[in-house]
Parts: structure tokens; sequence; C-alpha cells
């Protein structure tokens, strides 16, 4: 082989792999993400994936003009599919970290699915509440000891809930939420946000911002729930 040759192979073999093995790996996250049936407008944190998406098909498009152009120097074609992918990829990017910016307040009042992490002694952040347009999805399996072999989920109506507030943990308190293999997991010190419905109380180690998100959120369906100081 010509020693010349080998960028335009490397190239030719990168793009192979490009080609075979993104859009499998993209289409697969993308169909998990659209399985709840929310429009994906709604969505931020499925935004970056869209971006990589087109991404990937506009660097395609750019190499296959390049390609026309048999005289364009390898450099240039790589140059032309960074740019190609980079566009459209860090242009979501953006937008999802401007939409997400703290204070998120004022996303609590709107339909944009968030999903917000929940304190845990495993971390890792695969305990999380997410906030739809109409409910709450409670999502647990690290909180307890040894993870779980897979989450356990709650979905609480926002229009049932009747009171959110934010308190310290309390040694009383017990288990907050059962994993899938019927372990409690234990309240983590610190505050932790209270939600009250018809039928239930629901603790969850997360920050006091929570509470103001689901509160606005709930106001969408029906009266705002009360604050933890208008409890007796």
């Amino acid at each position: 082989m010509n020693t010349r040759d080998t960028p335009d192979v490397l190239f030719s073999h990168g793009i192979v792999v490009v080609l075979a093995v993104v859009p499998l790996v993209l289409a697969k996250r993308m169909l998990k993400s659209g399985a709840d049936g929310i429009d994906w407008r709604l969505k931020p944190d499925f935004w970056i994936f869209l971006g990589i998406f087109v991404g990937v098909l506009e660097a395609v498009a750019l190499m296959v003009v390049m390609v026309v152009a048999t005289d364009v120097p390898w450099w240039v074609r790589v140059g032309g599919l960074i740019i190609g992918f980079a566009v459209p990829a860090l242009a979501t990017f953006t937008a999802r970290r401007a939409i997400l910016a703290e204070p998120l307040r004022e996303l609590g009042g709107s339909e944009f699915v968030l999903v917000k992490g929940l304190r845990s002694p495993q971390g890792g952040g695969e305990d999380s509440v997410k906030i739809t347009g109409d409910s709450l999805r409670l999502s647990v399996r690290t909180a307890a000891g040894r993870p779980a072999d897979r989450a356990s989920t709650k979905d609480i109506q926002l229009r049932d809930i009747t009171g959110v507030g934010v308190r310290p943990s309390r040694p009383e308190d017990g288990s907050w939420a059962p994993l899938a293999d019927g372990r409690g997991a234990s309240l983590p010190s610190g505050d932790v946000v209270e939600i009250r419905t018809r039928t239930d109380t629901q603790l969850l180690p997360a920050d006091p911002e929570l509470a103001e998100l689901i509160r606005a959120r709930a106001a969408l369906h029906g009266a705002e729930p009360a604050r933890i100081e208008d409890w007796a």
C-alpha cells in the first residue's frame, strides 16, 4: 500500500464505522426516549441525541460531496466532517443547557419534562424523579446498600397532590421507597421533600428547589398545593 494512501484508507474505514455503529446506538436511545409517548420537543434531555443524529447525517452529506471532488485532501474531508457534526450537536447542547440552567422555578409552570436526581448513599444518578406535564415518576434502584437488578417506579398524578413542603429527615421516617427486590430505602440525612396526596405521603431525598418545581407544575392542573408552613 502506498503510504500516501494511508490517511484516505483510515478516513474511509472511519466513515464505515460511523455509518454502521452511531446510527444504531442513537436509534436505540431515541426509541427508548420516545416510549412514553411524550412530544420530544418537551424533553430537553432528548435534544442532544437528536442533535448528534442530525450532525451525523450532515457530516456524511458533506463527506459525500467532498468525495465526489476527488482532489480534496483527506484533512479537508476530516474538517468538513467535524464542522458538519459539530454545528447541530453544539446547537442542541447549548439550547438544553440554557433551558435547564438554574434556577428552574420558571420551568415548573411549563410542560417541559424535567428529570431531577435524588440523594442516595450509592450515588450514580440512577435514583430520580421525572416531572412530566401531568405526573411524577419516581425511579429508585441504588438507594439501599447494593443496587437492585432493576429500578422500582411509582407514579404520582399531579392533580392528586394536596401539599408539598421541605423539612429535615427524621429518625422515625423509616423507608421512603421500596426497591424491586423487596428491600426498603432509608432516608439519608439532610432535607427531604414531602409530597402529600389524597391517599398517602411520599418523601423524597432532594434539594428544596424540587418542592417549588412540583408545586408550580401541579398548579397547572388545579389549585396550587399547600406549602409546608400551611400544614398543622
